[in-house]
């Protein structure tokens, strides 16, 4: 397979609209993006990298208005071009950030490998190798794109790193088509393509850290209103939250709530410059978590916890689901995960069915492994060992 590389940067509108026209009647093309991230909150995007099965560009953005990007935007927002990307939440992040744009629709490599038996969250170097026997060069993660000249050799680097996507993207649909996974690899591609996922939600982190079981609903509130101040503020500074406040302080602060300066100014983990610019807004946050009625307080989620017994029967399934993925051919966090296991052992479902009306697992996971999950549950299933490996025995 021989891709002509154009060998230099479309830096100005001209060059891009030319490269959307280029782009124009092509019912899929390859994606990808370079960026930096590690002193601001907003991704930099550094280079755009475009291909289709015959031709690859690089889009330098960093010469360019948004709006001299408008052209090729709008190729990614096509409904009809698919875009091929591998781990599409990180370059939609940035498309989002950057543009006020999402690429849909869309088909993430990562996602359909998981779906073919590659494993989970599987690099594109190794995926090209065992996909379809194409190495890549390695050796440019930390590779500063932002900075120009881009030297040449880094050029073809980035041209590779999108070349192969289309190939990769036919060989996995090949795969996926004959197990009946298409539209499952789409749907599970599209999640990246909600610009929700890319907005503040301060209620969903809360919630994630409250998984804890260390705050009560008042410090819940105020966790919610803590988290809110710290979106905010580094957006508008546009530096890493741990820049700010990591996780760990805002749930003390939460728990403590502090009422003044002297109280706040004694909390250990707050830095001092953070203190003395955000202090009174950190005061103004737990105070409107204060004012909420305890009757319009949110519950708290309670942990989940099992017990001794059940933790040795979670792990015992959890190898029995290894083993059911292995023999599909998917990763086993796309039939069932922990968290799920644990209602499924402590409701006992007589049905399938059952299973899928109570949602503890999703209709098509359920449908392809529920029927033996039940048997092992109800006494019906074993493990055992032979030859060195586990084998499920009738019982």
């Amino acid at each position: 397979m021989r891709i002509k590389a154009h060998p230099k940067l479309l830096a100005t509108h001209d060059e891009i609209k030319m490269l959307a026209q280029a782009l124009q009647g092509h019912d899929m093309i390859a994606l990808d993006t370079e960026f930096l991230r590690e002193s601001t909150f907003f991704p930099i995007v550094a280079l755009i990298q475009i291909s289709t099965d015959d031709e690859s560009w690089l889009v330098d953005p960093l010469a360019v208005s948004g709006e001299d990007l408008k052209p090729l935007l709008d190729v990614f927002t096509d409904s009809k071009v698919i875009k091929v990307l591998h781990a599409a939440q990180a370059d939609q992040e940035c498309l989002y950030t950057s543009y006020g744009v999402v690429a849909s629709p869309t088909f993430d490599t990562a996602m359909a490998a998981s779906l073919c038996g590659y494993g989970d969250n599987i690099g594109l170097a190794k995926l090209l190798k065992e996909g379809i026997g194409v190495t890549l060069q390695k050796g440019h993660a930390r590779t500063d794109w932002t900075t120009r000249p881009i030297q040449e050799q880094l050029l073809r680097y980035a041209h590779l790193d999108v070349q192969y996507l289309l190939p990769l993207a036919r060989k996995l649909l090949e795969q996926l088509d004959k197990q009946g996974r298409r539209s499952w690899a789409l749907e599970l591609s599209a999640k990246h393509e909600n610009k929700a996922n890319y907005e503040p939600n301060p209620v969903g982190q809360a919630l994630r850290l409250a998984k804890s079981g260390k705050l009560d609903k008042r410090a819940f509130a105020t966790l919610v209103e803590l988290i809110a101040w710290r979106e905010e503020r580094v957006r508008h500074i546009d530096v890493p939250r741990r820049r700010v406040a990591d996780d760990d302080v805002l749930v003390a602060l939460a728990n403590v709530r502090p009422k003044d300066m002297n109280h706040l100014g004694a909390f250990r983990g707050l830095n001092r410059g953070e203190l003395k610019t955000s202090g009174e807004a950190i005061l103004a946050a737990v105070k409107r978590a204060a004012q909420i009625p305890d009757s319009e307080l949110r519950p708290v989620p309670m942990p989940d916890i099992p017990d001794a017994r059940e933790t040795r029967v979670i792990e015992l399934i959890q190898c029995f689901v290894k083993l059911l993925s292995d023999e599909l051919q998917i990763s086993s966090r796309h039939l069932i995960t922990p968290d799920d296991i644990l209602p499924l052992l402590r409701k006992r479902f007589a049905t399938v069915d059952e299973v899928v009306a109570a949602d503890v697992m999703t209709e098509g996971s359920a449908r392809l492994i529920g029927g033996e999950l039940l048997a092992i549950i109800h006494g019906k299933r074993g493990l055992s060992v032979k030859d060195g490996s586990v084998r499920v025995t009738d019982l």
